[in-house]
């Protein structure tokens, strides 16, 4: 990131001081080049070897290509009307600066895309491409999670061809959306979560929840992944490598959920319950019969929100080929590590199981608030690294076991 962040910097000050000299929408198109050729000799300064580095660059031309077609031929799906509206609304806050630095509804999203229009030019293609360059930084970051779990390059391999050619963060990383600068602070919080697992300096888990926090400022529900890693820090037992289970720990977790009766039974938690009733429409609506309106009601449609949130489409409220194509596509990854987890509970590194919690906490907060299978499907995968890193990581030690009984055999 910090070379990426310097070239950006060099960028945005010749952008701004030669703003009057030079065609500020040619600039940007260079830069986007230079940026696409920035991150293919990156991609093969980080690659073990040519297939790797392959599946990096087809996922960064994928996306380019993809780009070209929204910005030439026609929008293709996600860029609609949320995305334009952040557009204007980032342009808004552009015009707007110096002087002041305006708010909208969409909040910390369009201004920093004012600020970086202001910096740059008001040019929406700029503003896509940076989406593509932080999934490609989390693309990046997820090689060096694989290096701290030690996975096998096959591995290596496989979590990155998913991550680059995934259906939903693909289709999300060219859209003028906020998915894409969550999912590299996602990506952050995890590279230093599990770093923090292996040298424990404060500075790492510092790092872990300000990444969340960061992330939350674009969607706040992201924050609920910062628990698990707040939890980690006073409980982890540094000498055994898991969680200390004593009495400390039971009555913190029980004041924990005390404290969060209370705010539900709050009238700012009523608020918070109502938006679990919202108006939806379209046909992937689904749980409209089931209504929330007591805390009670609150703890009981929580798991079952979460539920539908993390593997919908369900197969009974399959309606299309559309459907069947996100079950197999995307449902999928999310039920097969669902599937590996339960099988290998047992043998499961402590610091794991700690990600499937983030993932447990990300889908109760975002669960409460969906109601129809596209927007799960699309708020989901603001935790798709979890899923991913928690898969590989599992699926990298069943390997490694069956390898030392193959030897033995």
């Amino acid at each position: 990131m910090r070379y990426y962040l310097i070239l950006l910097l060099s960028e945005g000050f010749i952008s701004l001081t030669t703003q009057d000299i030079l065609d500020r929408e040619l600039l940007a198109l260079f830069y986007v080049v230079l940026n696409v050729l920035f991150f293919i000799l990156y991609f093969y300064r980080k690659s073990e070897d040519k297939t790797l580095f392959m599946i990096l660059v087809g996922g960064l031309m994928l996306r380019m290509a993809a780009l070209y077609y929204d910005r030439n031929v026609a929008w293709l799906p996600f860029n609609t009307t949320d995305a334009q509206r952040f557009h204007e609304l980032s342009v808004e806050t552009a015009n707007a600066l110096p002087d002041v630095l305006l708010e909208h509804f969409t909040g910390f999203y369009s201004q920093v895309l004012g600020v970086i229009y202001y910096i740059f030019g008001p040019y929406q293609f700029w503003g896509h491409f940076l989406n593509i360059s932080f999934v490609m930084l989390a693309a990046t970051k997820l090689l060096d999670i694989a290096d701290l779990m030690k996975l096998t390059l096959t591995n290596k391999k496989i979590m990155s061809f998913i991550w680059m050619f995934a259906p939903i963060p693909f289709l999300m990383s060219y859209a003028l959306l906020r998915e894409g600068s969550m999912y590299y602070f996602v990506v952050l919080s995890i590279y230093y979560f599990l770093k923090w697992t292996k040298d424990y300096r404060l500075f790492n888990i510092i790092m872990a929840v300000l990444s969340v926090y960061i992330g939350s400022k674009y969607h706040e529900g992201v924050i609920a992944v910062a628990v698990p890693y707040l939890y980690a820090f006073v409980f982890y037992d540094r000498q055994k490598n898991k969680i200390k289970m004593n009495g400390l720990n039971i009555a913190c977790i029980t004041t924990a959920f005390i404290v969060f009766l209370a705010f539900i039974g709050s009238e700012a938690g009523q608020e918070y319950i109502q938006k679990t009733n919202a108006e939806t429409g379209g046909g992937s609506a689904y749980l409209t019969n089931l209504k929330v309106e007591t805390p009670l009601d609150f703890l009981f449609a929580g798991p079952i929100k979460a539920v539908f949130l993390v593997y919908s489409p369900m197969p009974w409220l399959v309606r299309n080929g559309m459907d069947i194509i996100t079950l197999l596509l995307d449902s999928s990854l999310w039920i097969y590590t669902t599937y590996l987890f339960a099988k290998n509970y047992k043998t499961i590194d402590s610091r794991y199981k700690l990600l499937m919690l983030c993932i447990i906490l990300g889908g109760f907060v975002y669960g409460m608030g969906t109601l129809n299978t596209g927007t799960a499907i699309r708020h989901r995968n603001k935790l798709m690294a979890f899923t991913l890193v928690l898969m590989m990581a599992i699926k990298n030690n069943v390997d490694l076991d069956y390898e030392k009984r193959e030897m033995i055999e």
